[in-house]
């Protein structure tokens, strides 16, 4: 996929303004990477493919009820930043670091999302306890672990979402012998080989 098919997905889904913020938002990225380093460099010119487009595409496993969202290791804010930008609901995002999450503040400020997208510097596993609607994390420990350390902020009715490039599959397969519940595995817009965990109702 191009850049341009990439926004153009954006734009026909979500609409032209959505993809003008997610654009401003990529901007920010870029102008902070200059300061610290929040994505690899390689890939600030496939910015809407590596990036915005694959957190984007995330909206599509969203349940329809779904009121509450939190992002753990949101990082340079994919997803966190961009599900704030799209889904209506309060959005919690997590992020240890402590120079990413001043960014990530400043950034839910300068595009007025600040008020519903809350930013806490902490690990998930010191994050008070508290049930969310969906629960996302892109590139943050393996399955098995992520589902230990996030076992306080789901309830049985959470849904977990959880790009997980080409190890989706093999990852599913360790996770089925240790916990319960509905997962499946969805292919990922932005790359072909990659793949995205969808669980519901997990339990030990």
């Amino acid at each position: 996929m191009t850049e341009d098919e990439a926004r153009a997905w954006v734009a026909e889904t979500f609409g032209g303004q959505s993809a003008d913020r997610l654009e401003s938002f990529g901007a920010m990225v870029a102008e902070e990477n200059t300061r610290q380093n929040l994505i690899s460099p390689s890939t600030l010119a496939t910015i809407w493919q590596r990036h915005l487009l694959d957190s984007a595409q995330l909206m599509r496993f969203c349940p329809p009820t779904a009121r509450t969202w939190i992002d753990v290791g949101t990082g340079a804010g994919f997803p966190g930043v961009v599900i704030g930008l799209l889904f209506p609901g309060e959005v919690l995002l997590a992020e240890p670091r402590a120079r990413r999450a001043e960014f990530l503040l400043t950034a839910c400020e300068r595009l007025g999302i600040a008020s519903r997208v809350r930013v806490r510097q902490a690990k998930a596993e010191a994050l008070p306890r508290g049930a969310f609607d969906v629960l996302s994390a892109r590139a943050v420990a393996s399955v098995p672990a992520l589902l230990d350390m996030t076992r306080h902020l789901r309830a049985g009715g959470s849904r977990l979402i959880l790009p997980r490039g080409k190890s989706g599959e093999d990852e599913l397969a360790i996770v089925r012998l240790q916990w319960h519940g509905m997962f499946h595995v969805e292919q990922s817009l932005s790359d072909a080989e990659s793949t995205i965990i969808i669980a519901d109702g997990v339990t030990r």
